[in-house]
């Protein structure tokens, strides 16, 4: 159930967090969302077809090792899956966090805060406020942080 639940978290996140250019340079996360989805759209076709050419290749002898293959390459995005929701739930550093609180007043300051979210303690909490931040803020303000 534990594993479950990560991979649900990782899944909410990786649609939580907002994947601009900008923050490649700062967070991982935009790598790590983009291959997971790639690899969520390939990686099941690519381990049928895979499996398919050894099964000819090599034959029936060979079919534990074709399968396990097939799904090492078919579970992949679930590693992607499963090390956002062990990221999500990461405490913040602090300096993140004083990061957060000054996007937050300028929120404030420009008189769009839609929801008042509690303070700044994950991942997901940064996510949920980046995103809320770029859809109300122009990019003026938001490139001087980057």
């Amino acid at each position: 159930m534990q594993l479950i639940r990560i991979l649900s978290q990782g899944i909410r996140y990786s649609r939580t967090w907002p994947t601009k250019p900008e923050l490649n340079a700062i967070f991982p996360e935009n790598k790590v969302i983009f291959l997971t989805r790639k690899g969520v759209h390939f990686l099941p076709v690519l381990s049928v077809i895979t499996a398919l050419v050894q099964f000819k290749l090599l034959g029936a002898e060979h079919l534990g090792q074709i399968i396990a293959m097939m799904l090492f390459l078919a579970a992949l995005p679930l590693q992607g899956f499963y090390w956002l929701g062990i990221r999500a739930d990461n405490s913040l550093p602090p300096a993140l966090i004083n990061w957060g609180s000054e996007i937050r007043e300028q929120i404030i300051k420009h008189g769009q805060l839609q929801s008042q979210p509690g303070s700044l303690k994950s991942y997901f909490d940064l996510a949920k406020l980046l995103q809320q931040a770029y859809q109300q803020l122009d990019n003026t303000v938001m490139r001087r942080w980057f």
